[in-house]
């Protein structure tokens, strides 16, 4: 049971006492709920208007004789926190047989107006000391929800703190599906599992989400058992549910879901818990929204992770350096746009002076372009090291990646045999950017072969073989470098790329400066232009 002295201080009472005391002239004091004293009596009024304490002399004056007493109660709902006790020897204050207009009767009557304003104000302090209550939790809840990541801890944190500071009996949150369409439940506290399988909210048939979330406001509902608005009566009243606060999640304008609560009981909720509902699902709305940044953060650095270890184990599918070959000079560069790439190139031993050269463009980036990158080059190797005919091993190569991928799946492929005993070129273009031959300032396109693989298993492939003279060049790329845009939307083209090439070779360069002087040359022209396409150069020199 609480006490006077609970809700307000000794000093306050005295004083309220007091001032009570100076205006009546009359001795009363304040009490507890048992009727001890709290404060020291006090009576009369002073020159200044100021009531004065009860002398020793006075105390033993008011005990003689017949003695009147007036305790009146001091309550707060159903329970008595306190009296106001007055104690009179006057005849005057006598009740017994006092007419209505009596002083005794008016005594009684001020005594419960003062005792009603004590009541009053004590209550003011209650409700001031609950309310303060409610603010710090909800600061303690905005510290919970900041240190949260986990989406689900964060509802669940809410769904309790909902309950706990508005006293309620219990509270769900349902957010928005992907489509938007659906209210799915994702937190509860205090519900049965049987009202949350009662069925699904879809936004379209629940007027009341319907409304909370286009308008932004808190809605209430007296009584979801008989409201017309409420999706499910019956199991409502099954739950032990009567009225019920709804409040939007928004952030940035956006509605994200909606936060319920519901009372066992008739229930108004008043401002003040409208506004805190208000408050509790605006910050929520935050943390439910930060907390999916997080985990998509989270989600983009395992992804980032694992492309990085991707496209590690692509590089060591990249040659580490050119095979060293008695009268030629061999060179690579290999330049991809993201993190995985669909280009690639390779060389594969043949034996007896045989060395195959591959370059090769997926279609598309990323993870799928680099999964078909690796079939290709496990099949060709496969192929090229068991099979003598050309157009054989690009026929199988073809009819492996036909059965392994979509249609919209393809690459274009160039594969070619050096015999360095003769200089004899052989080679198969699959739907490839012709290679150069450059030769005494003249050039030659390497187009023979067929249809791009992946697309048609019975595609046929032609083969044709040129034998190289010494001084001689062949030049492989992908398109990354001739369709290369400058700012004026304007392609590098074949021929700024033949003729950078053929400017390096008439002044002796390597191979590889040959290569890095194309690269440059496209550079230039491209300037700060982004670039969204692997570069592959491959080239064969004739010492």
């Amino acid at each position: 049971m609480g006490v006077l002295t609970d809700y307000l201080e000794i000093e306050t009472l005295q004083q309220l006492q007091n001032a009570f005391a100076a205006v009546m002239c009359l001795p009363i004091r304040f009490c507890d709920p048992q009727g001890k004293a709290l404060t020291e009596a006090s009576i009369g009024c002073s020159p200044t208007g100021k009531s004065s304490p009860v002398s020793e002399r006075a105390r033993t004056a008011v005990r003689v004789g017949k003695m009147s007493r007036y305790d009146v109660p001091i309550r707060m709902g159903d329970e008595v926190v306190g009296r106001i006790v007055l104690e009179s020897s006057d005849p005057a204050m006598d009740l017994t047989g006092a007419a209505p207009g009596a002083p005794a009767t008016r005594l009684l009557r001020l005594l419960g107006l003062m005792a009603g304003m004590i009541s009053r104000l004590c209550d003011r302090e209650s409700q001031l000391r609950t309310r303060m209550e409610d603010l710090a939790a909800l600061y303690r809840l905005t510290g919970e929800f900041t240190a949260q990541r986990d989406l689900q801890g964060v509802l669940d944190t809410v769904a309790a703190t909902v309950v706990d500071v508005l006293k309620a009996k219990s509270c769900s949150i349902r957010l928005l599906s992907e489509d938007r369409k659906e209210l799915v439940i994702k937190a509860v506290a205090n519900m049965s599992p049987e009202y949350l399988s009662k069925g699904p909210i879809l936004v379209s048939r629940s007027v009341i989400d319907s409304e909370v979330l286009s308008t932004g406001k808190c809605l209430y509902i007296a009584d979801e058992r008989d409201d017309p608005r409420v999706l499910y009566p019956a199991e409502a009243r099954r739950e032990g549910i009567v009225s019920a606060l709804v409040a939007p999640l928004i952030y940035k304008g956006r509605a994200e879901g909606v936060i319920r609560v519901y009372a066992g009981s008739s229930y108004k909720f008043d401002w003040f818990e409208t506004s805190l509902l208000t408050a509790i699902a605006g910050e929520a709305a935050v943390a439910i929204v930060n907390s999916r940044l997080n985990e998509e953060a989270v989600h983009l650095a395992n992804m980032r992770r694992a492309l990085t270890m991707a496209g590690d184990v692509q590089r060591r599918m990249i040659p580490a350096g050119p095979p060293k070959i008695d009268g030629f000079e061999i060179a690579a560069l290999y330049v991809p746009s993201y993190e995985l790439g669909g280009d690639f190139y390779d060389f594969i031993p043949l034996g007896a002076g045989n060395m195959g050269f591959v370059i090769c463009d997926v279609v598309g980036k990323g993870v799928r372009a680099s999964l078909l990158m690796a079939s290709i080059r496990a099949s060709l190797r496969a192929h090229a090291s068991s099979i003598y005919n050309m157009s054989e091993v690009m026929a199988r190569v073809n009819r492996d990646l036909c059965e392994d991928v979509l249609t919209s799946d393809f690459a274009t492929l160039f594969y070619g045999v050096l015999d360095s005993r003769d200089r004899r070129f052989t080679y198969c273009n699959a739907g490839h950017p012709p290679p150069l031959l450059l030769r005494e300032g003249e050039q030659r396109s390497m187009s023979a072969g067929g249809l791009v693989i992946g697309i048609d298993p019975d595609a046929e492939y032609k083969v044709d073989s040129v034998l190289l003279n010494r001084g001689d060049m062949v030049m492989a790329y992908t398109d990354g470098i001739f369709e290369a845009m400058n700012f004026d939307d304007e392609p590098f083209g074949m021929d700024r790329l033949a003729k950078a090439a053929r400017w390096a070779l008439d002044q002796k360069q390597s191979a590889e400066a040959i290569l890095r002087h194309a690269l440059w040359e496209m550079r230039r022209f491209a300037g700060l232009q982004t670039r969204f396409d692997d570069l592959t150069l491959l080239a064969i020199k004739v010492l």
